[in-house]
């Protein structure tokens, strides 16, 4: 039987999340609110950063064969 994976929902909402913060700085960028645009760009990486942190999860089969 396969287990659920912990990260994979924290992961597919940070991903939402990011697209959303991605749409927002090029909304403020054409409307010229640069200062507003870096502050999402700021938000935009650690998004990405705790994305990098979740990691692929490999299924627990695959980690008994690589022993």
């Amino acid at each position: 039987m396969a287990r659920k994976s912990k990260t994979e929902p924290v992961r597919r909402f940070l991903m939402e999340a990011y697209a959303q913060a991605e749409q927002s700085q090029e909304k403020l960028a054409r409307t010229e609110e640069y200062e507003k645009a870096a502050m999402v760009k700021g938000f935009k990486d650690v998004l990405f950063r705790a994305i990098e942190l979740c990691g692929e999860e490999k299924p627990k089969e695959d980690k008994i064969d690589n022993r």
